[in-house]
């Protein structure tokens, strides 16, 4: 039987999301290929071919707004080279927003979700182990710093949780795999010794426990989650010395008020794309450098300004109102939860760190641009 053209493009782009979604966690390489190689390019081509539509909302606008603020602020960039750099993250989570709100079948978009989770606890494995071998906090080196780490883990797990709760997983053994993954990702993050990232993860489970609260098993699920982290946190001494320890809230106010006076000497007009650099006293981090304000409201207000900060706030405030709109069946709410768990991690945990970035901002991206791609007209096929 021939394949008509439309279905090429279609199973190419999907074969390019698993192998991009994979790729997170493993290899840069195959990330820019199967991101520059084939998704944006297949998009483009139906995007010409009027094969998919950009259906806009505030939601849209926000991520928009979000790219052109960043472009503009390469006005007052000092260091053109780091802004560049700067630009290109900015650039990916703005596309893959896009790409992922034109995917459809609900099968395609399940199977990228699973091969995520897989990956991801694949890594979270060997992190483990590397962790435990040379006596150090947990970090997988393509996702960087503890911090980046973590942030990542947690958007995984809990779009796990929305899996493993909304997704109605036909199979026990299936639904068994899904839980023994969570407990990996959730070792992993409590072995980054990050706390922030538990902040949302603990609230996302509360929501799930509220958004069933004729479910039993919902309930006892959040709260078995809950328990079990706050037990590896005790089990994993460098993660209970820090949970007691104070100095890197001090530390942020430091980065914070400095960051306040860059946003005053700019006129909230911002200093570029990753041209923010404090310098601690020496007698704090024996005056270490930061390359970001630990905050993504303060990070944005600095680099792209004030109107940077809105564009953020307007992406926040779409999210809020695409979300609450949305009902289905159990599809829709696994993507809708999955994604819900993703925004915690970029707007309630971005009050202490800077969130929307490098792989973080992308799986945001993602999971966000699945949920945006439930209001289209028709829905989604189950092809």
């Amino acid at each position: 039987m021939r394949v008509s053209f439309k279905e090429i493009l279609k199973n190419i782009q999907y074969a390019a999301f698993i192998a991009f979604v994979v790729s997170l966690v493993f290899s840069e390489s195959v990330k820019l290929i199967a991101l520059y190689g084939f998704m944006i390019p297949v998009f483009f081509i139906q995007l010409h071919r009027r094969e998919v539509r950009i259906h806009l909302g505030l939601l849209e606008y926000g991520f928009i707004a979000f790219f052109l603020t960043s472009v503009f602020s390469g006005l007052f960039a000092s260091d053109a080279l780091e802004y560049l750099k700067g630009l290109k993250d900015v650039t990916r989570i703005a596309v893959l927003f896009f790409i992922a709100a034109s995917l459809t079948g609900q099968r395609r978009i399940a199977t990228i979700l699973r091969c995520l989770y897989t990956a991801t606890a694949a890594m979270a494995v060997f992190g483990i182990v590397e962790a435990c071998r040379f006596h150090k906090p947990l970090d997988l080196h393509m996702l960087g710093h503890y911090n980046y780490t973590a942030m990542y883990l947690i958007i995984v797990s809990n779009a796990l949780i929305g899996t493993i709760v909304f997704s109605g997983i036909r199979t026990k053994a299936m639904r068994a795999a899904a839980v023994f993954l969570l407990f990996i990702t959730i070792t992993a993050t409590v072995m980054t010794t990050m706390r922030a990232a538990f902040v949302t993860l603990f609230i996302f489970l509360a929501i799930v426990a509220l958004a069933n609260r004729g479910s039993i098993i919902s309930k006892a699920l959040a709260a078995g989650f809950a328990a079990f982290a706050l037990f590896a946190a005790y089990v994993f001494k460098p993660m209970w010395t820090k949970l007691s320890s104070g100095d890197s809230l001090i530390r942020r106010f430091y980065i914070w008020n400095y960051a306040v006076r860059v946003i005053e000497r700019t006129r909230a007009l911002g200093t570029g794309l990753n041209n923010f650099k404090y310098t601690y006293p020496a007698a704090i981090e024996g005056g270490r450098s930061v390359y970001d304000a630990h905050s993504v409201y303060l990070n944005a207000a600095v680099q792209s300004g004030a109107a940077g900060l809105c564009s953020l706030l307007v992406i926040g405030l779409g999210f809020i109102r695409r979300w609450l709109s949305i009902s289905g069946g159990a599809f829709e709410q696994e993507i809708k939860y999955a994604a819900l768990g993703a925004a915690l991690v970029i707007f309630v945990g971005g009050i202490f760190d800077t969130t929307l970035h490098h792989e973080t901002g992308m799986l945001f991206s993602i999971l966000t641009g699945f949920m945006a791609g439930l209001r289209v007209p028709g829905g989604r096929s189950d092809s």
